[in-house]
């Protein structure tokens, strides 16, 4: 730019609505960029949602109905679908959600006890319950 050439007052406003444009939106850019990095250190800058407010697992629908889930071994033993076999050395019987490896504890829902399975990412499984993908406690 030429230091020597007046500017008419059309390019001054021309050249600083674009000057606030962009620092507008390079602090917008450096704003999003700082929350990025929060949440990836796990910041509890929105807390989230408590994992009982979940809800709890409805069987014989989508998900629950491919892996024949039920909330206890009495609606299971009903269902055809269920694998009742021995698996990796533990009995049918002796099968439950709490004791399986996709299950982490979450606490209680209406008096039952109930944990996140990493199966059903969105909803609540039964400590009790069973689902044809048990897999053993490591």
């Amino acid at each position: 730019m030429n230091l020597n050439k007046k500017m008419s007052k059309r390019e001054f406003l021309s050249q600083l609505v674009t000057v606030t444009g962009a620092s507008i939106v390079a602090v917008q850019m450096l704003k999003e960029s700082a929350y990025g990095q929060e949440k990836r250190r796990g910041s509890k800058t929105d807390a989230p949602a408590k994992d009982t407010d979940l809800p709890l697992v409805e069987p014989g629908k989508g998900t629950a109905a491919a892996l024949a889930y039920h909330h206890s071994h009495a609606d299971a033993d009903k269902d055809p679908k269920t694998d009742k076999k021995t698996d990796k050395g533990t009995a049918w019987d002796k099968r439950f959600c709490n004791n399986c490896s996709f299950y982490t504890v979450s606490g209680d829902k209406a008096g039952k006890k109930v944990g996140k399975c990493s199966l059903f990412q969105k909803a609540l499984v039964a400590d009790e319950g069973i689902c044809n993908s048990w897999a053993k406690k490591a």
